[in-house]
This record gives structure tokens, C-alpha cells and sequence, in this order.
């Protein structure tokens, strides 16, 4: 797997003194391109705005000189009208100046009175490398695709086949590049996301007055994540479906028989941070497939009236074993007796007390029922949007740490308005105290993250390890998502390593290194931002303070128990490999997290180590333990 381009930049070396203009102009071998400004009070930004003049008009030369030969793939629709096939040349040339248009040679500045004037040029020949470089991502995308299809990860396959495509189809020769197979990419690949889409099914389950509960699945199989847009009777809102349920929110006495789903195939928002991948994005016109929206048929309205006389049901109670996850391991690999509570019946009365009382909105009719903490988060999590339950909830009750009671199977429904309408569906997880209190409630991490913990065998990996994890991964999950700023000052080291990194292909400077007792290997692939723990929380404290939601989903867990390694000394630090999409009401991405934390003491877990990567890169190639060298 290649690494991808992240670092949004263009190199300017400068030519020695002795290189004439005027041979790069009339040679023929270059594509060239001259800017101007004017000179103010700020000399160093007046520089800047004749470097991007000259770019533009280099971008535009060479727009001009190949659109007699650049193949456009024109079966698409335009949503904005009719654009010439020199203005789409030219929006794809574009897309190259915004991020990954390389080997641009700059003369030096010509000041002439008060204007300043920047030349720039770029061989011909070097043209060709240049959409090759793209070619190599859209077949990464691809592979990356593949993968994730043959995971059952259909919201990943989407995404990267589309984007895959979109690269494509920005190139000068999009039928050039070819798969395993032999035939061009720009044709499979259109073909591939109609397959997944007409195999995806959507189902009315019930309506509860505006809200609406959907069925996803893939064919015959719960979908583990999808995103998708729907009408709510007046403007286009937003949702994701997780482990086959997904809950739209209708306006007001708003009826209708039929709901119109659009599953999201293009993904923009997590384009955010990839300054080329979100430029071809916005310059292509979309392409449309058959199957992207489906006409779901309700059952009338009837459940509208009946809302109040809805009998309230009481969660399904499973004594022996949980349900697996979806993709879960072999039979071998299944969780053990010990993991479960042998007589649930007792904590199951108090969680349909909770549930009745969350279904009725009498929230503090049960407040006798949880510690002060567990009130705390209860509290945050009823406050998290318009929350609901959806479905019919089959609780597990599993042994947890120092005695208490963890009961999984819960799932609620969360919707925003903050902008577009935004609806989520979370697992929410119990957890009693020694006092049959509820004293902690977390979101749960899905099916298949659970399952990498759960069902994980091997040396160290004891029931007990295994809910260590569990907690914390939710813990950690939870205080994102409900703001806990306090919970997450707390868990972070004082000298804890944050770091967030760009992918680059060029060695980096040597002096951009990490402080003596840690040190991160490759450097000439990695540069990155390493910032103190104060500055992470008070950027968390911003972002807090201005988004109406945050939310997160994980997922391709690699997570490995670090008892043999000397620096451990007897502790029990853990290394976490995590994809995570990250969803706000302003800003969204995917990206690889990787944390090394101490749960030595699982009641006060301890991360030394946080790091965070852009989706571009394969989770083999992203931070892992054996980056990591303690001094």
C-alpha cells in the first residue's frame, strides 16, 4: 500500500540566478506562468498573492494546451448548468494547484517600483507524473474498497470507490488506468456501487408520532453503518444507521405513507482535511446511480394516534449467551460463561424501569436508581439531542470489573437541528455497582468493535483485560460525545504525547523531532504536530463550546496487551489501533487514532500516548506500538 500525499503544499525550489526567463518561455518544454502585485505596507504577503497569480495562470496554460487530448468521462448530469469542455479541463487542472501539483519551479522575485512579480514554470515531461501520482491513489482507494467490501463495511466500500472514481475521472486519460483484470477502473468501479446499492434494503419498522424507525440491512444482513439523507416534510436532513436500525424525525403532524432514503455514496464532509480529495469532489458534477434512493412504504399513521396508548415493552433478558456481533470470530473463539451474569432478572427489572421512564419522559421519576456519577451521566445522555429508544431492547448482563454488573443491548435513537437535521442511533451501556446502583452510562462502540475485545483470544487476554477495555474504550467514547472535558483532563498524562500527523513522500526536517523520552521511527513518512496537553483540552473546550453534537464511531480494531515489553514494568499498558469517524455539527472526518494507555488502575486510566492520522492511510502503515520507543 502506497502512502498518500496529505502535506497541502507545493514545492518553489529556486533556479540559479543564471536561468533565463525567456528560455523557459520559448523553449517549448515548459508550462509557465506570470504574477503580479502590488507592494503595500506587507512585502511578504504582497509575494504571496503574485506566487498564487502566477499558479493560476501556470494552471491555466496548461488547462489550455492539453483539452484538445484530456478525456472526460461526460456521462454524467450537470447540476449547474451546461460547462464547456475547456471549463471542465480547467476546474480538473484546478484540483491540482489545491494540493499535489509538484516539481513547480519559482524564479526569483522581480520588483519593478511598488509591483512585485513571480514566475513560475513546470517541465512538461513532468506533467505525466503528476496525474500517475493520482492514478496511484484512486487504485489505493480501490484496494482499500475491496477490503472494506469484503468486510461488510458497506459506508467504507462506498466511500472509497466513489472517491476512487472521482480521481479518475480528474485525470488527463481516465480509461488508461486499469484494474487486476485488465479493464479500466473508470468502468468497474461504477458498476461495483450500483452491485452494493441494489443490495441494500430499507424497511419501515414503526412510527412513534414524528419519528420513524428503519430497517438497514445488506443483503439479508444488518448493516453495520450507512449514511443517508431523507426529507422531513420541509428541507433535506441527515442520518447513519448502525447495526441495521436508523431513525429519521418528520416535521411536525407531517404525514405520508412513503419515505424517500438517499444512501450518501460521495461522503464529502470526510474529505475535510484532504485539500485534494475535497477539491475534485467539488469540481466534478456528482455521479448519479440507480438504487440511491429507495421509496420506503410506512403503515399510514396510525401509530400517530396510538402513541399514548403504545403498551411499554419490557427488554428481552438473555441468561446464557450474547448475541454475537456481526462477523463475529468462530464458535471457538466465542465468549466463556464466566463473562456472563448467571440470574440477570433482578438488574433487568431496574433497567425497564429506566426504560419506561426514558419512553415517557419522566426522566427523574427513576434518579434513586443511580449513584451521583451514574446521575451525571444519565443526565448528559438524556440532554444528547432528542434521544429515543428504538426497536426492541434484548439486554445482556455481563460480569464487569470489582464486581459490578455491565448490561449491554440497549439501543436509542439521537436527532440535532443545529443546521441540517442530523439523527444518530447509539448502543447505550448500564453499569451496576456493588450497591445495585447504576453508576456509570456510556455509549457502546457497535458490534464489531465489541466483538475485536470480546471474542479476542490469546496470551493475557483474561475476561477481566478484556472488560478493562471495554470500559475504557467506552468511557473514552461517551466523554467526546457528551462533553465531558473533566473526564478527559483527567485521563490524559500531564506530559502526555499528543500528536496529530500529515502523510508526506519527502524526509522531513530533522529538527521536528519528539522530546528526548520518546522518539517516533520514519520520519522521511510522518511530519506532525506535537501539541501539550493544555493546549489539546482548551482546543477540546473550544470545540465543545461550539458544535450542538459531537459524535464518534470506531472501527478495525488493533489492540495488543503489552506484557513483554521491559518498559511495562508490571503494568498494564495497552496499545489501541482505532478507525474513527468523527461527526459535528460543523466539521466531520475519518481517520486512524492510535493510544498507548496504562489500566494498571482501571478506575483511573492513564494515556501517554495519543496520535491521530487521516483516513489515506492503510491502519497497517498508521502508528502503532513499534513506533513507539521509551527511553
Amino acid at each position: 500500500m502506497k502512502r498518500f500525499i496529505l502535506l497541502l503544499s507545493i514545492c518553489f525550489p529556486l533556479l540559479a540566478l543564471a536561468q533565463n526567463w525567456e528560455h523557459v518561455k520559448n523553449s517549448g518544454e515548459y508550462y509557465f506562468g506570470e504574477g503580479v502585485a502590488t507592494i503595500g505596507n506587507d512585502a511578504a504577503q504582497a509575494e504571496e498573492k503574485a506566487k498564487n497569480n502566477a499558479l493560476a495562470n501556470l494552471i491555466s496554460s496548461i488547462a489550455t494546451q492539453v483539452r484538445s487530448d484530456f478525456n472526460m468521462i461526460e456521462n454524467e448530469s450537470n447540476v449547474n448548468g451546461n460547462l464547456s469542455h475547456e471549463e471542465r479541463v480547467e476546474n480538473c487542472i484546478k484540483t491540482y494547484s489545491q494540493a499535489s501539483l509538484k516539481n513547480v519551479g519559482m524564479m526569483p522575485p522581480h520588483i519593478n517600483g511598488n509591483l512585485i512579480t513571480m514566475r513560475c514554470y513546470i517541465k512538461k515531461k513532468d506533467l505525466a507524473q503528476i496525474f500517475e501520482i493520482r492514478a496511484d491513489k484512486a487504485r489505493d482507494f480501490v484496494a482499500m474498497a475491496d477490503m472494506a467490501l469484503e468486510k461488510r463495511k458497506i459506508d467504507m466500500a462506498l466511500q472509497y470507490y466513489y472517491w476512487a472514481y472521482s480521481l479518475l475521472r480528474s485525470l488527463q486519460f481516465p480509461t488508461e488506468v486499469k484494474g487486476s483484470n485488465g479493464i479500466a477502473l473508470v468502468e468497474t468501479i461504477p458498476l461495483k456501487i450500483e452491485s452494493i446499492l441494489s443490495k441494500v434494503d430499507i424497511k419501515f419498522e414503526k412510527r412513534d408520532g414524528d419519528y420513524v424507525d428503519l430497517l438497514f440491512k445488506y443483503d439479508g444482513e444488518d448493516i453495520q453503518s450507512i449514511d443517508f439523507t431523507y426529507n422531513d416534510g420541509r428541507a433535506e436532513c441527515k442520518g447513519t444507521a448502525k447495526n441495521g436500525r436508523g431513525m429519521i424525525e418528520m416535521i411536525p403532524n407531517y404525514n405520508t405513507d412513503f419515505y424517500h432514503i438517499t444512501i450518501d455514496y460521495q461522503y464529502k464532509e470526510q474529505a475535510q482535511g484532504d485539500g485534494e480529495m475535497e477539491s475534485v469532489l467539488d469540481v466534478l458534477t456528482p455521479k448519479t446511480f440507480k438504487n440511491v434512493t429507495q421509496r420506503v412504504k410506512g403503515k399510514g399513521n396510525s401509530s400517530m394516534a396510538a402513541k399514548s396508548n403504545t403498551p411499554v415493552q419490557k427488554p428481552q433478558v438473555a441468561a446464557t449467551q450474547p448475541v454475537k456481533p456481526q462477523q463475529a470470530e468462530p464458535a471457538k473463539n466465542e465468549p466463556t460463561q464466566s463473562q456472563l451474569v448467571s440470574n440477570p432478572a433482578f438488574y433487568n427489572d431496574i433497567i425497564n424501569q429506566v426504560l419506561q421512564a426514558i419512553r415517557e419522559k419522566r426522566y427523574t421519576s427513576v434518579t434513586s436508581l443511580f449513584t451521583l456519577d451514574g446521575l451525571d451521566r444519565y443526565n448528559r445522555l438524556i440532554s444528547y439531542g432528542k434521544g429515543r429508544i428504538v426497536g426492541t431492547p434484548n439486554i445482556h448482563f455481563y460480569k464487569g470489573m470489582d464486581n459490578t454488573v455491565v448490561a449491554r443491548g440497549l439501543q436509542m435513537s439521537f436527532s440535532f437541528k443545529t443546521g441540517i437535521k442530523k439523527t444518530f442511533v447509539e448502543d447505550v451501556i448500564f453499569t451496576f455497582n456493588t450497591e445495585n446502583k447504576i453508576d456509570n452510562v456510556t455509549f457502546g462502540l457497535g458490534q464489531v468493535a465489541e466483538g475485536d475485545i470480546l471474542y479476542k483470544n490469546g496470551s493475557g487476554w483474561s475476561d477481566q483485560r478484556k472488560e478493562i477495555l471495554m470500559e475504557f474504550m467506552e468511557n473514552y467514547k461517551t466523554a467526546y460525545c457528551l462533553k465531558d472535558i473533566e473526564y478527559i483532563n483527567n485521563i490524559f498524562a500531564h506530559d502526555a504525547r499528543i500528536i496529530i500527523g500529515k502523510v508526506l513522500k519527502k524526509a522531513v526536517n530533522p529538527s521536528i523531532t519528539q522530546e528526548k523520552n520518546i522518539s517516533i521511527d520514519g520520519q522521511k513518512l510522518i511530519s506532525y504536530n506535537r501539541i501539550t496537553k493544555d493546549q489539546y483540552i482548551n482546543n477540546l473546550r473550544r470545540c465543545f463550546a461550539g458544535n450542538e453534537f459531537i459524535n464518534l464511531r470506531f472501527s478495525n480494531n488493533t489492540i495488543q496487551y503489552l506484557e513483554k515489553i521491559k518498559e511495562s514494568k508490571g503494568k498494564d499498558y495497552f496499545a489501541i489501533q482505532i478507525g474513527q469517524e468523527y461527526n459535528s455539527s460543523r466539521y466531520a472526518d475519518k481517520g486512524y487514532l492510535f493510544l498507548l494507555v496504562d489500566l494498571t488502575n482501571h478506575k483511573e486510566p492513564i494515556i501517554h500516548v495519543r496520535t491521530w492520522q487521516p483516513n489515506e492511510v492503510d491502519i497497517d502503515k498508521v502508528y502503532n506500538i513499534g513506533d513507539i520507543r521509551f527511553d
